[in-house]
């Protein structure tokens, strides 16, 4: 016994129209329709120019439209997500080697601590990039961001001022960069916070930092054992030793 359906997907003699891939091309929506506006890229309707579509600012950094200010545009962070880790103008800001456990460890720990105290106007989140500048982007293990940017699901990094703090856990591969590169372009891209996170035996302490006021760079404003205690960007209060696993 065969249905409706068996039917409709039987061949017509002789093929072409009305044949099997002809009737299922009608089940593709149109490209006018597709969710969020987006054109398959294979598909023969497909606009590739962006033009008149909400997802236009998802560029490709390497295409000629492409505007890395981010002036004006509220979805300017919405760039090629497939940009490779080796660029050279990323070189030392994007780790792309193993992580050990105590920095998935305390990057988890430290995401959930903030957002179990954050504001309602603040989000911490993890492993997201942030554009420093027009050609540079960092990838920090927590950053604070404005709620309002990470309302948006669609997001592949942020811009430099939604962020308030960025952490950073010191790794064996990323050690003297973490120290030292990645603060110097966090400061120069104007991020006010920046924690950074070590161990002694595996037992974190972290070393907090706020932008001086020329915004050159860091200055130090604490050293955390056991428990962190901060008074911005908001008032914090972690036990470092009970951090969520």
């Amino acid at each position: 016994m065969t249905s409706v359906l068996d039917d409709w997907l039987q061949p017509r003699p002789g093929g072409g129209a009305g044949g099997v891939s002809d009737r299922l091309s009608r089940l593709r929506p149109l490209a006018d329709e597709r969710r969020d506006g987006k054109d398959d890229a294979g598909h023969p309707d497909a606009d590739h120019s962006g033009a008149g579509r909400p997802g236009a600012d998802h560029l490709d950094a390497g295409h000629p439209d492409a505007d890395h200010s981010g002036a004006g545009r509220p979805g300017a962070d919405h760039l090629d997500a497939d940009r490779p880790e080796d660029d050279h103008l990323d070189a030392g800001l994007i780790s792309s080697g193993p992580q050990t456990r105590f920095r998935e460890r305390m990057t988890y720990g430290l995401r959930t601590a903030l957002n179990a105290q954050v504001p309602g106007d603040l989000v911490a989140v993890s492993r997201m990039d942030v554009l420093l500048g027009p050609d540079r982007r960092a990838r920090p293990d927590v950053s604070l961001v404005d709620d309002l940017a990470a309302s948006d699901d669609r997001r592949t990094c942020y811009l430099a001022e939604e962020v308030r703090l960025v952490i950073e856990v010191i790794g064996p591969d990323a050690a003297e960069s973490d120290r030292d590169m990645r603060p110097r372009h966090y400061a120069a891209a104007g991020i006010p916070h920046f924690w950074r996170v070590e161990s002694t035996g595996f037992r974190p302490f972290v070393y907090s930092f706020e932008l001086d006021a020329d915004r050159t760079g860091y200055q130090m404003t604490g050293v955390h054992h056991g428990r962190l205690s901060v008074g911005s960007p908001f008032p914090i209060a972690i036990d470092l030793e009970r951090l969520p696993r």
